[in-house]
């Protein structure tokens, strides 16, 4: 099978079990009674141990191979989702939330950096970007199906939310130990503490990959609308309302994924590109309080969604045209590392912020004001410092 395949295959597996959770997970928490502010503080923790376990994770990956860390990966995901089936309160739930965040991290920058040698080894790196959008488009697809499958489960009751991922994890252990071994490690394999210094040394040495982490720590900023957009609709039709307005938002990473895979540009020169996802993402989050209707929202959604999905593809071919094979897993990581942050920031800021507000959509709406315009200032500083073609 070719090595893109096996990609979609496994992301398909691996994000099946986590799109299963997504119309349900802010209801499931405050069943577990939860406030608003808790479910940011809980979605904190998860982004402060993924970055805590970003860099390591990301050298082991290139040390002992990119496909060990996507069956580890798979394995602390599966581990996570027990915890969770059994959660019973806040501290709990924060204890869940960091095992899966562990997971995370062991399959960020090991999941694009095996993909990135993969194809490079087959002589079709010049087909990178177009891989990363068909994934997304995968990615879209999955998102659906999982969404709708989370819902109907959510039915039966919260915690039946989490036994799909209990069944993908293992299946993608198994993909990755049987059928991803070897394909996608390093072609010029380093030890961890020189993939580190390489890392730091492009890092440094690279105003456009110093460029695109801030563009990732801004982007940061949309975690709110993934906190808090199912209780705000839930008031249109319960939770297969939530399955609709879900396959909507999916539905549009799908149709960015789409045109993200015909954009023609030359690998590495997506700057303006970025920044036009950055505004997408924040303007249709910015305007969503100011919405009277259901329809002008779900069409600022939409906005909001194509902003998104063509973020995601287009900062992954960005990076990987910037680094070398012997320490693209670790770079991955050192690059979410310090992106990330940004999700951890906007998290922490909003568990401050409304910390004695009251559960209801007027605080969310003010969140959602609040990021949204924050991101769209920040697009107009980083589209004039944006780096000038692909080097």
């Amino acid at each position: 099978m070719r090595p893109e395949y096996l990609y979609y295959l496994f992301l398909s597996l691996v994000r099946l079990g986590m799109f299963a959770t997504v119309t349900a997970y802010v209801p499931f928490l405050m069943s577990l009674g939860l406030s608003l502010g808790e479910i940011a503080l809980v979605n904190a923790v998860y982004w402060a141990v993924v970055m805590l376990a970003e860099v390591p994770t990301g050298m082991l990956a290139d040390g002992r191979g990119r496909a060990w860390s996507l069956k580890m990966g798979a394995l602390v995901s599966f581990v996570g989702a027990a915890l969770y089936m059994t959660a019973t309160g806040l501290y709990s739930a924060m204890f869940a939330e960091a095992v899966i965040a562990i997971g995370t991290a062991f399959l960020s920058g090991a999941d694009s950096a095996w993909l990135a040698d993969a194809l490079t080894r087959a002589g079709r790196a010049q087909t990178l970007r177009r891989a990363y959008a068909t994934a997304g488009m995968w990615s879209g697809a999955i998102g659906i199906v999982g969404g709708i499958a989370g819902a109907l489960l959510a039915l039966q009751g919260y915690r039946f939310i989490w036994v799909v991922m209990m069944v993908t994890a293992p299946l993608a252990w198994a993909l990755a130990h049987y059928r991803m071994n070897h394909m996608g490690e390093a072609i010029d394999p380093l030890t961890e503490r020189e993939a580190l210094r390489a890392s730091v040394r492009a890092l440094r040495s690279s105003p456009a990959l110093r460029w695109v982490i801030v563009a990732a720590v801004l982007f940061g900023a949309v975690v709110s609308f993934n906190h808090y957009w199912a209780p705000y609709f839930e008031r249109y039709g319960g939770q297969m309302g939530l399955a609709g307005i879900w396959t909507l938002m999916y539905g549009s990473l799908v149709v960015a994924s789409w045109f993200a895979r015909r954009l023609t540009l030359p690998l590495g020169s997506e700057a303006r590109w970025l920044a036009l996802a950055l505004l997408l993402a924040g303007a249709g989050l910015m305007a969503l309080p100011f919405s009277p209707w259901l329809a002008t929202s779900l069409a600022l959604v939409v906005v909001h969604e194509l902003g998104r999905g063509l973020f995601a593809p287009l900062a992954e071919t960005f990076v990987q045209h910037r680094v070398e094979s012997g320490y693209r897993a670790t770079y991955g990581s050192l690059q979410s590392f310090l992106g990330k942050g940004g999700f951890m920031a906007a998290s922490l800021v909003v568990w401050l912020a409304i910390g004695g507000e009251p559960n209801t959509t007027d605080t969310i709406a003010k969140v959602w004001l609040s990021a949204g315009g924050m991101i769209v200032l920040g697009v107009a500083i980083l589209y004039w410092f944006r780096p000038r073609g692909a080097q």
